[in-house]
């Protein structure tokens, strides 16, 4: 094709530029090699056509009745009644090669140029498998709960990205390990006192500061559980149990949980027909004893409890929330740390425990009344 551009660009060396590069004028008709001749390639200008085994590129005949031809040429100031005459290619002479066409090498050419591009395919596809492979190997990493290196022996980039990927992980798991170990050690110096201080209000003889004393250790015991369960939350090693619980079910273990004894001020409301719930029994009872335990502690009436259309709503008597302390995904406020007033870890971890259950925890403040609603997350 670069002969086509030659002409195409003009001169008055045309014929010694073309020879150059073993192309003359040919002599034939146009005509002629298109009937007799076989196409190898469509060119946007010529066609290549091999006739009786030399090479020529013969022109394409012009559509000179297209609207936009016409205008291309009025435009230039040609004007005529016969388009077809002025653009018409077939007086104009194919380029002929002077190199022979050697069949043998020309196929030799094509397959090796197949043969290439078949054995890059191979390559590619070889490449894109082994991304494949690394990719499934780093998705189950991520479901294991004990990290086990992934193996590349690709000896390219993959096997280097899945070395870097087993270091990184190693690193992670040694940390959380670690993070284990000192949770465990750390719980343990908290429960030794506390069962020593079980121990020692068992055996005191006065009833009420006996009564007391077991009151405070029990709370204490609680809040260390409360404490693994913010820990198992935060590293994701909860796994939720769901089955079908009728709502009333789940509220009747929640008070069990309360170990209070004014749980007689919690009033319950429920729908005629009995409201079913799939979530995790003892996590979810876990969440609404917090609320409950939060209800009843900051207010001194009677704590309703709303089961409706698939909605837990407790509601308690008192005044707003402060602002700063609406954030439930946050376990300990400033503004809160004060004698007399919780850190939050109630409320936080009920809210996890929601979230894990594909549900949202909103809270409402109306008519002086504190009211928190457990429902579907319309977001999911």
């Amino acid at each position: 094709m670069l002969g086509t551009r030659i002409r195409e660009n003009g001169g008055i060396d045309i014929p010694e530029r073309l020879a150059e590069i073993g192309i003359v004028y040919s002599n034939l008709d146009n005509d002629d090699i298109r009937a007799n001749g076989d196409i190898l390639l469509y060119g946007t200008y010529s066609d290549m056509i091999d006739y009786n085994s030399t090479m020529y590129f013969v022109p394409h005949e012009i559509n000179a009745t297209h609207i936009s031809v016409q205008d291309i040429m009025y435009t230039a100031a040609f004007e005529t009644d016969d388009y077809s005459e002025v653009l018409s290619t077939k007086y104009v002479s194919a380029l002929e090669n002077t190199h022979k066409i050697d069949m043998s090498s020309f196929w030799t050419l094509f397959w090796s140029i197949n043969g290439a591009s078949f054995g890059f395919f191979v390559l590619l596809l070889g490449k894109l498998l082994n991304l494949r492979n690394l990719k499934r190997q780093i998705k189950a990493a991520g479901y294991k709960k004990q990290f086990n290196p992934i193996v590349m022996n690709t000896g390219d980039e993959l096997e280097q990205i899945a070395g870097a990927f087993n270091s990184t992980m190693q690193k992670i798991n040694d940390l959380k390990e670690a993070r284990e170990l000192f949770l465990r050690n750390i719980l343990h110096e908290f429960r030794t006192p506390v069962m020593k201080g079980k121990i020692i209000a068992g055996i005191n003889k006065d009833d009420e500061f006996r009564d007391d004393l077991k009151q405070i250790f029990s709370r204490q015991e609680i809040i260390l559980n409360e404490i693994v369960k913010i820990e198992k939350f935060s590293s994701h090693d909860w796994e939720l149990e769901f089955n079908e619980y009728r709502a009333i079910d789940l509220l009747d273990h929640a008070m069990d949980l309360l170990l209070r004894d004014d749980t007689w001020r919690i009033k319950i409301f429920t729908s005629e027909q009995a409201e079913i719930f799939n979530v995790d029994y003892e996590l979810f009872a876990t969440a609404i004893k917090n609320l409950l335990d939060n209800a009843l502690k900051y207010s001194k009436n009677n704590v309703e409890v709303q089961i409706l259309q698939g909605t837990f709503s407790i509601v308690s008597e008192g005044e707003p929330l402060e602002a700063s302390r609406l954030d439930f995904s946050r376990i300990f406020n400033r503004k809160s740390e004060v004698a007399g007033s919780g850190l939050g870890l109630g409320i936080y971890i009920a809210n996890q425990i929601f979230i894990k259950h594909g549900l949202e925890l909103k809270y409402i403040h109306k008519s002086r009344k504190n009211i928190f609603v457990i429902s579907k997350n319309n977001n999911k």
